[in-house]
């Protein structure tokens, strides 16, 4: 068994760039669930930067209406390096190609820099290195409206100045059946993941 996948590698090889501005996923709920809390959260891993940071849910889904948040809470490091949430409503963005996007733009939060530079893992190791993660991280807390049959939507949070390279994305099962687990979710996402 190898220590290190081609993610880690990768990982690495770009935080050669000292000055990359770029978030990696710290945790993400399993499926959307119409009416259910549902999280998503992020830290960097590059350098820090002032510009802010975006998140975007796409899909079928907010295309045609079926899918709406009307809340966001963030929480995220202020400059003193404490913990700050604050309430925020996402817009409907038409994207210049047509269609529609959910959009949350948070130009208060700054990226701090990347805890562990030069490390292959960001594995915190000692439970110091994990609190310190977890003050660094960038939460975003929401409950989705949702009346459609199952579907998958793309949640793509990134720093403004770095959208494509610097992007931490994910794909999540979205469905409005409040027993999804008791119904068999558990194996559908076992088998789309196999």
């Amino acid at each position: 068994m190898a220590f290190f996948d081609n993610q880690m590698i990768a990982r690495a090889m770009q935080k050669r760039d000292k000055t990359r501005v770029a978030l990696r996923k710290s945790a993400c709920g399993a499926v959307l669930i119409d009416g259910m809390p549902f999280s998503v959260s992020v830290e960097s891993d590059g350098a820090a930067n002032k510009k802010g940071v975006m998140l975007v849910i796409a899909g079928d889904a907010v295309e045609n209406g079926d899918l709406t948040v009307d809340m966001f809470d963030v929480t995220f490091p202020d400059t003193m390096g404490k913990p700050r949430t604050i309430k925020r409503k996402p817009e409907l963005y038409e994207k210049k190609e047509g269609g529609q996007v959910l959009r949350l733009w948070m130009p208060e939060i700054n990226i701090p820099a990347c805890d562990d530079p030069d490390s292959l893992t960001g594995v915190p190791r000692t439970e110091e290195m994990l609190m310190n993660a977890t003050a660094h991280q960038m939460v975003f807390r929401f409950t989705p409206r949702y009346s459609g049959k199952d579907s998958e939507v793309m949640i793509n949070i990134y720093p403004h100045v770095n959208p494509l390279d610097g992007s931490c994305t994910e794909w999540v099962t979205l469905t409005s059946d409040k027993d999804f687990f008791e119904h068999g979710g558990l194996a559908k996402i076992m088998r789309k993941k196999k």
